[in-house]
């Protein structure tokens, strides 16, 4: 079980030499590569010219040597790319055409992960959005299966995961529940996928700062979810707003979380998604981010001990 953190938030300051030489200085045996999300940002993916221009549409080749840099970089760290994080939204109901662009990007980034030893990538679904007129559940339901069963023969050739993830939606009120915020529904998902290829080449990320944000119950949500877990965004917030901070920076029970884990096995590995705490960090100077790095893989520390050798006191 290695513990990672991402790369973003650390790198858009320090750049990547700099960025993953902290990150194995702080004792993280590997990371959340936000490489492969960075290099087609949401503004690129909706202008369609940009998207059509975008990296992913070159040969492979190519896009390896784009990442070239950075991946030396995190090799000369001693580090270890865990996971990945695909450019995100896949769709919107006023430029539905981007799904089918967005699908081909996906097909590149599942190779760029296979030559690079990453072996679990999250890829957003399509949720529901609030004054959606054009879509039902139903409909988004069918996007969603057309999306993902699109991937399917590049997975086939791949040892990647594509991992689906508990998701909200927000729009100038309270949130409201997103794809995969149901665990029979991601496990519903999981299972049709995994049956149409004929192998498990689909999983799940938990994220814990949106189970807290739509509070979920990690005692109740992780056991229906069992082995399809493949990997975790760990971060912190108190119910309000999906801030990306440090655990007991928020609210959230930690103790469900590490014990919700121990019952089903986890095996994968722990990796936090802090890029707010540690961009806050940076803002008060850059000598506070390695202190502050430290501070969140000793927790991941502490919860790989507690997850897998004894059940947390329940509070």
């Amino acid at each position: 079980m290695k513990i990672s953190v991402q790369s973003g938030g650390i790198i858009e300051h320090l750049g990547a030499k700099k960025c993953y030489r902290l990150i194995a200085e702080a004792g993280f045996d590997a990371v959340d590569w936000n490489g492969v999300e960075h290099a087609c940002p949401r503004s690129v993916i909706f202008d369609g010219e940009k998207r059509k221009d975008c990296i992913y549409f070159r040969p492979l080749n190519e896009v390896l040597e784009y990442f070239k840099e950075e991946l030396y970089a995190i090799k000369e760290a001693g580090l270890f790319i865990t996971q990945a994080h695909a450019p995100f939204p896949a769709y919107l109901s006023s430029s539905p055409e981007i799904l089918d662009d967005m699908t081909e990007i996906y097909k590149k980034v599942i190779e760029v992960c296979n030559s690079v030893g990453c072996k679990r990538l999250v890829i957003h679904g399509i949720s529901l959005s609030l004054g959606d007129n054009v879509n039902t559940a139903a409909s988004v339901k069918r996007l969603n299966y057309r999306l993902y069963e699109s991937l399917i023969p590049t997975l086939l050739k791949c040892d990647v995961t594509v991992c689906l993830e508990n998701l909200f939606t927000a729009g100038g009120g309270p949130v409201i529940e997103g794809v995969c915020s149901d665990p029979y529904e991601a496990a519903e998902y999981i299972d049709s996928l995994n049956a149409k290829a004929g192998k498990a080449v689909f999983g799940f990320c938990l994220d814990t700062g949106h189970i807290r944000l739509l509070s979920k119950d990690f005692r109740v949500f992780v056991p229906v979810l069992g082995k399809r877990i493949k990997c975790l965004h760990i971060h912190d917030n108190d119910g309000t707003t999906d801030a990306h901070l440090a655990p007991m920076a928020g609210n959230i029970n930690w103790n469900h979380f590490c014990n919700s884990l121990k019952e089903i096995g986890y095996e994968g590995d722990l990796s936090f998604e802090t890029f707010r705490q540690a961009i806050a960090a940076l803002e008060v100077n850059e000598d506070m981010l390695l202190p502050t790095l430290r501070y969140i893989c000793e927790t991941g520390k502490n919860f790989k001990n507690q997850i897998e050798k004894e059940f947390l006191k329940e509070l």
